[in-house]
């Protein structure tokens, strides 16, 4: 896709994309806490008033009412909640396309496989839409009277695909594809179960039957999934600007880390009304997850055995250079998985050896050398990087090649 298209196509989508999923995981905080808070009344005083709350904003008093509905007091207008949710995931599915699956090969990680770029974009698909289908088949099974043994299946199978996909993608992409597949499980909970569920006890209410307290369960059932996923999505949203936990050789490990610690944090924020210790148990758990990753950051036995490029890589990562310049991030500048001593195209057309020479200037006067179809945005790193050091990182990216085909 030509990059101008790609770049208006980023900045609408992506806006767009953000500023609903932030109105969709508000709306499923908000209303999961309202849930926690209601205040049940006697029922002698009103036998359909499931509970009330009393909540102060904007100067004054907003008093909420959750009550069963009868067929001849249905509120005129009725506020229904599902567009946020069908967009976010209608403009996330336009990025992916547009920044991944059009180049599949920002997807590969071209130093552990020589999968095909049309191959791991199939392979992303079917991800991302055999991902719902095995989260669904699970919590439709006997499991969803079980909910203990449902959630460790459901991380187990979450667990085995970030695995799997990380021994072919890239870390960013490996990222983005778990998120993604959590954000359709997300949405398909709202389309399938949630809204569903609420159209067929609404229908029941016009056709004069009760109120069927089971159909609410259920789309609440999903509704708390979807509260749980809220944390690590967002995560996985922003994951692009954390490049040294994506771009870390033990980034699968990490990314499980993260992702249970946040649904730990947000079942202890949940408890926090019956469970005293709440906030030392979340302050405790990010403290031990923070060891465990920065456990993970350290180079491995065979990462040791050079020095220099362990070091290259190190500075490679907390410069901010893996951002833009890791594989998956091709949209921002060019990849620097094989760059080395191959010819790289510049925006005046000619062309130039990527050798010890080209790296170093392109450190230093980063403006002087444009890649072909890159914006001139990459800052000066004269003065905030010695000799030595820029030595260090052209080794480490020496060690970049990508394997033979």
């Amino acid at each position: 896709m030509d990059s101008g298209w790609t770049e208006w196509i980023n900045v609408l989508f992506r806006f767009t994309h953000v500023v609903a999923g932030i109105m969709w995981i508000g709306n499923s905080l908000l209303f999961t806490w309202m849930e926690l808070n209601l205040v049940k009344p006697e029922k002698s005083r009103d036998p359909d008033l499931l509970g009330e709350l009393d909540m102060l904003h904007g100067g004054g008093v907003f008093h909420l009412e959750k009550r069963l509905m009868h067929a001849d007091a249905i509120p005129e207008r009725l506020h229904w909640f599902k567009w946020q949710s069908y967009t976010t995931w209608i403009t996330g599915f336009v990025l992916l396309v547009a920044l991944f699956y059009t180049n599949g090969s920002t997807l590969v990680d071209a130093t552990r496989s020589t999968l095909s770029p049309s191959s791991a974009v199939w392979l992303s698909l079917a991800g991302v839409i055999g991902g719902w289908i095995v989260y669904d088949l699970i919590w439709r099974s006997p499991l969803k009277k079980m909910s203990v043994i449902g959630l460790v299946v459901s991380l187990v199978f979450l667990c085995g695909a970030a695995v799997a996909y990380g021994t072919v993608f890239n870390g960013r992409a490996l990222y983005l594809q778990i998120g993604a597949m959590m954000g359709t499980c997300m949405s398909a909970n709202v389309f399938f179960h949630i809204i569903s569920n609420q159209h067929r006890f609404m229908r029941s209410l016009k056709a004069g039957q009760p109120h069927d307290l089971e159909l609410g369960k259920r789309a609440k059932a999903r509704s708390l999934h979807n509260h749980y996923m809220t944390f690590p999505v967002i995560f996985l949203m922003l994951s692009a600007h954390f490049p040294r936990l994506h771009a870390a050789e033990r980034n699968v490990p990490i990314l499980i880390v993260v992702i249970l610690t946040l649904m730990l944090v947000k079942h202890l924020m949940n408890t926090r009304y019956h469970f005293k210790a709440w906030l030392a148990a979340i302050i405790g758990a990010v403290i031990a997850a923070a060891l465990g990753i920065g456990l993970l950051l350290q180079p491995s036995a065979s990462a040791a055995e050079n020095p220099d490029i362990a070091a290259g890589k190190a500075l490679f990562e907390t410069q901010g250079c893996a951002a833009c310049h890791m594989q998956g991030s091709a949209q921002i500048a060019p990849s620097v998985h094989g760059l080395y001593g191959t010819m790289q195209e510049l925006t005046d057309g000619s062309r130039v050896k990527v050798d010890d020479d080209y790296i170093r200037r392109s450190i230093l006067e980063p403006q002087a050398q444009i890649a072909k179809g890159y914006a001139a945005a990459m800052p000066s790193y004269a003065g905030r990087l010695d000799e030595a050091a820029i030595a260090r990182i052209t080794t480490y990216l020496k060690s970049l090649s990508p394997p033979s085909r």
